[in-house]
């Protein structure tokens, strides 16, 4: 009897041990944070962006970023349509698309065609016009690749809307094919036909005189290997942290 009645005690103590042992042990480390940019980084490995203007035009004035990083922005939902390809901040300044995906791979050349300040609804803004040649790029096929004659022609008014735009501190030399930020921050973006019919218009430009763009070359050509990814050009700068 009395060994027997020893044998709760032995339970309880096993059990306020196990407690102890419990309270003292490390919490268990939250499931990392899902990484907001990597789809744009897969993407990036597939179809990248690079772009060419004028003389005399900055292609990281917060104009342009806001201009390319709408284009962009487009062109990525266009391959994939997953919504995580858009950057930081598009769903402020415009609808997300629908449409299928096209799942192209290669490099969009974009040139910028001209830059003009204007006046809209009384307020400064600017008229960005822009030729999208996806002449280094193709589509996969069931026997290879599939280069599609294409090119592309948008005219967008930026302009800054009535609230603040809140631009971290950037590092110019170290850059990424996408931007960690928000560059769309405290700017309008709308899309315009430029109604110009003349041969010095953006169109008729487009059209007639891209570089790496033809006339002659045809509609569809069959590809023995997907086309090149180049490097981004100019890319997009990196956030300095706090810490740094």
């Amino acid at each position: 009897m009395k060994h027997s009645s020893r044998l709760p005690i032995r339970l309880l103590a096993t059990a306020t041990l196990a407690a102890v042992i419990s309270a003292c042990a490390p919490a268990a480390a939250p499931p990392p944070e899902p990484d907001r940019f990597a789809a744009l980084e897969s993407d990036a490995q597939v179809m990248s962006h690079r772009w060419t203007a004028p003389d005399g035009i900055d292609l990281d004035s917060p104009e342009l970023q806001v201009a390319r990083g709408y284009i962009e922005s487009e062109n990525n939902y266009d391959r994939t349509a997953d919504p995580n390809t858009l950057y930081p901040g598009y769903t402020g300044v415009a609808d997300i698309p629908r449409s299928p995906a096209t799942p192209r791979t290669g490099t969009i050349d974009h040139h910028i065609l001209q830059v003009e300040s204007t006046m809209h609804q009384g307020r400064p803004a600017t008229e960005i016009h822009v030729c999208d040649v996806y002449m280094q790029t193709a589509e996969p096929t069931a026997t290879g690749w599939t280069r599609m004659e294409r090119r592309a022609y948008m005219s967008v008014l930026v302009q800054q809307s009535e609230r603040t735009e809140t631009t971290p501190i950037l590092d110019d030399q170290h850059r990424l094919p996408y931007p960690t930020w928000n560059i769309f921050d405290g700017w309008k973006v709308e899309r315009f036909t430029d109604k110009r019919m003349d041969d010095d218009d953006p169109w008729s430009i487009c059209v007639t005189r891209m570089p790496g763009y033809s006339l002659d070359t045809p509609v569809k050509e069959q590809l023995t290997a997907a086309p090149v990814v180049e490097p981004f050009y100019p890319g997009w700068p990196t956030v300095v942290e706090d810490d740094e």
